[in-house]
């Protein structure tokens, strides 16, 4: 029954986010600024129904970077976008998605094939001139889900981009309580969404850190990974300190 819910309160969401963000565009021409309040505002609310619980250190900083995260499941992003006034970049796949893809075309995200050259380098030109515009840019340069305690190797288009134009970097950490709330592997949407909003509650923690300005590309990539590294393994710690009714499995290496 509360998964039954929960999915009608999701295609609702999206059903009411795309029809606001479409009439205003058929008139205007698509607006990246009403449709970031708008996201805002359904996401705020849908995380709530969906009983998702969030914990957040820090805030994101005033002024447009690129917001460099790790990458746990589908969910990582939508968090981001509920606090952070940024254009994510997400996987091509996902602009084939019903609904959801059609949603996330009209909203300014960008689509990357991470096996294609080409693509790359288009979407670094977009990432460059959506933050010459004023907005900021989300990333997760692992390039794909994972259950690893620590990041995996990043994609350093984005840190070269920044390091050229003086970008600033704002590293990202997010974990889930429980290893199942990860998205891995072959799995579909449908049997993930059942498992873990079969659940009363979802809880995640998020930590925001500051800017980091460097011209060296490796420079910008050590800091950052370094920085998401250390707060995924205090956020892990946090979580399994804490007392709860049931037992926390810890991220296999």
């Amino acid at each position: 029954m509360r998964v039954s819910y929960r999915a009608m309160i999701l295609v609702s969401c999206l059903i009411f986010h795309i029809v606001w963000v479409v009439v205003p565009a058929i008139f205007r021409g698509r607006d990246l600024d009403h449709a970031f309040k708008t996201s805002q505002i359904w996401l705020g609310w849908m995380l709530g129904k969906l009983g998702i619980r969030v914990d957040k250190q820090g805030s994101p900083p005033k002024g447009h970077y690129i917001y460099i995260g790790n990458h746990r499941a589908y969910m990582d992003g939508i968090l981001a976008i509920a606090d952070v006034r940024a254009l994510p970049v997400v996987k091509a796949e996902v602009s084939n998605w019903p609904l959801i893809g059609y949603g996330a075309k009209l909203t300014g995200i960008m689509f990357v094939k991470r096996d294609s050259k080409k693509s790359r380098t288009a979407t670094l030109d977009a990432i460059r001139e959506a933050l010459k515009m004023g907005f900021s840019v989300l990333v997760y340069p692992e390039g794909t889900t994972h259950l690893k305690p620590t990041t995996m190797d990043f994609r350093t288009g984005a840190f070269s981009l920044a390091a050229k134009e003086g970008f600033g970097i704002v590293p990202m950490a997010i974990d889930y309580k429980y290893k199942s709330d990860a998205w891995v592997g072959d799995e579909t949407f449908v049997p993930h969404f059942i498992r873990c909003f079969g659940r009363k509650n979802t809880y995640v923690k998020i930590r925001y850190g500051q800017p980091i300005f460097s011209d060296t590309v490796d420079l910008l990539v050590q800091t950052t990974k370094q920085w998401i590294d250390e707060n995924m393994l205090a956020i892990r710690q946090e979580f399994e300190l804490e007392k709860t009714s049931e037992p926390i499995p810890a991220f296999a290496e």
